[in-house]
């Protein structure tokens, strides 16, 4: 019976740390190690973006003048 006891106990204790463990609250980026390697993350992932908007601009850029082509064609001769 004794140890019955024993295993219960034991059993409530792991209970208790495993939620003691579980509910502590997250550390804000700035407060760790991390914050230069996330800075530098957040730095990469603005110059991605900005790179994206210049090749889609690019890309408009570039269809323009075959839809300009293409409309010239479909026209007819002395119109």
């Amino acid at each position: 019976m004794r140890r019955i006891d024993m295993r219960a106990i034991l059993a409530m204790v792991v209970v208790v740390v495993t939620l003691a463990a579980c509910s502590e609250q997250k550390k804000d980026v700035k407060d760790t190690v991390f914050a230069p390697q996330f800075k530098a993350v957040e730095k990469a992932r603005s110059v991605e973006d900005k790179l994206e908007q210049g090749m889609e601009k690019n890309r408009a850029a570039l269809k323009e003048p075959e839809n300009q082509d293409n409309e010239a064609a479909q026209k007819p001769a002395g119109y």
